[in-house]
């Protein structure tokens, strides 16, 4: 009787279990409940700080999954701006593995999601380039050095004017922020990097990933020239116009790009640094000056002229006739392949390192290798600089 007993119980327990198990399966997070808890714990702050908000008003993030294939999902998500904000928006790029029927998120400047973009399948990725730069990890020994970053409009354009330096929205910390109008109004991209679209609309919010764990934003643009997300962009790429448009939200008042800088994911204060030749410092929110040579231009003065990346820029030209040159992640052939640059490309040289020799189309031999301004490497043998030494300075 007592065995009897047992099994009923057991079969109750087990049909309680089957029903409990499903439930529990059921009651599973999707993959946007899973990406918007991860945003709402790590960068919800941020979100409610710079869009004066308290911690309790922070609004539902937007996921925008680019790719989801099987057990993998990568995308972007979003904090939408309210409308009486004037503010770029806060975002990030994710990626989430499902493992044991749960989604594992992962977002963009951590240990965490350059460990996920290493082993990812490449389908998720437009290219093995941009797959190499987001598995980058954060604080690699390249990182410590902004990239040379360009005013975001033609090189040598004058006629700019800045509504000065500011938070991602007005007065937020840290100022990562500078508002730009004037000239012939056509923004382009202040470095080269792989760009990133938010709020899917005709006119999203831009964001460049520089490499090294740097990124640039731009926020109201109109006419935009549109490339595939996750393709490489070359500084000065044309972008858009300057405008009002709100795709994320907000509000603006008077065309402009709201211009924004970010380190692993982090507003990083533009006080002291250098963009498009002038050095930048903060006063009040929308206040501020940019200075060269003397020459102080606060809020609405004219005029900015883009005199480019920090650094003195060089010039080297790729030379392999019939093919092209590659570019990699680090000094010496075993190191991934970034990208490539056709036969007569000319690219922007930031520094050098000595590194793993190797043998070039004139039958030259040489171990230097050119650091570009986003952290990447070419070798000097297949380079034309008009010297067998180095041309830039020593990283």
């Amino acid at each position: 009787m007592r065995h009897l007993v047992r099994t009923a119980v057991s079969a109750t327990l087990a049909a309680g279990l089957v029903i409990a198990a499903s439930a529990t399966a059921s009651a599973a997070p999707s993959l946007e409940d899973a990406v918007a808890r991860e945003m709402v714990e790590h960068k919800g702050g941020e979100a409610a700080a710079a869009y004066g908000l308290n911690a309790q008003s922070t609004p539902d993030p937007q996921i925008e999954p680019r790719d989801e294939s099987g057990a993998w999902s990568f995308g972007g998500a979003v904090f939408l701006i309210p409308d009486d904000v004037e503010a770029s928006p806060v975002t990030s790029l994710y990626l989430a593995e499902r493992v044991g029927g749960q989604w594992q998120v992962h977002l963009d400047g951590t240990e965490e999601f350059a460990e996920a973009a290493d082993r990812a399948p490449s389908r998720l990725f437009s290219s093995p380039g941009e797959q190499e730069s987001l598995a980058e990890r954060p604080g690699e020994a390249q990182a410590a050095a902004q990239p040379g970053l360009a005013a975001p409009w033609q090189a040598d354009q004058g006629g700019w004017r800045h509504w000065g330096v500011h938070g991602n929205s007005g007065t937020s910390r840290p100022y990562n922020s500078i508002d730009f109008y004037g000239g012939d109004g056509w923004t382009r991209a202040s470095a080269g990097g792989y760009i990133y679209y938010y709020c899917g609309t005709s006119t999203p919010h831009m964001e460049i990933r520089h490499g090294a764990g740097w990124t640039t934003g731009y926020y109201h643009l109109r006419q935009q020239t549109r490339y595939d997300s996750g393709s490489y962009v070359d500084r000065y790429a044309p972008l858009g116009h300057i405008g009002e448009q709100l795709p994320c939200g907000g509000r603006a008042n008077g065309d402009h790009v709201h211009w924004t800088l970010w380190y692993n994911g982090d507003a990083v204060s533009v006080n002291g640094r250098t963009v498009g030749g002038w050095a930048w410092y903060e006063q009040n929110a929308y206040q501020g000056w940019a200075e060269r040579n003397g020459t102080r231009l606060y809020n609405s003065n004219c005029c900015l002229t883009n005199y480019g990346p920090g650094y003195s820029e060089v010039l080297g030209t790729a030379h392999n006739p019939g093919g092209v040159v590659n570019v990699r992640n680090g000094p010496g052939a075993s190191s991934g392949i970034v990208r490539t640059v056709s036969h007569g490309q000319q690219v922007p040289l930031a520094c050098h390192v000595r590194g793993e020799a190797m043998e070039g189309p004139w039958g030259n031999t040489s171990d230097i290798w050119n650091r570009l301004e986003d952290g990447s490497y070419v070798s000097d043998a297949w380079m034309d600089t008009g010297s067998n030494d180095p041309v830039v300075p020593a990283c």
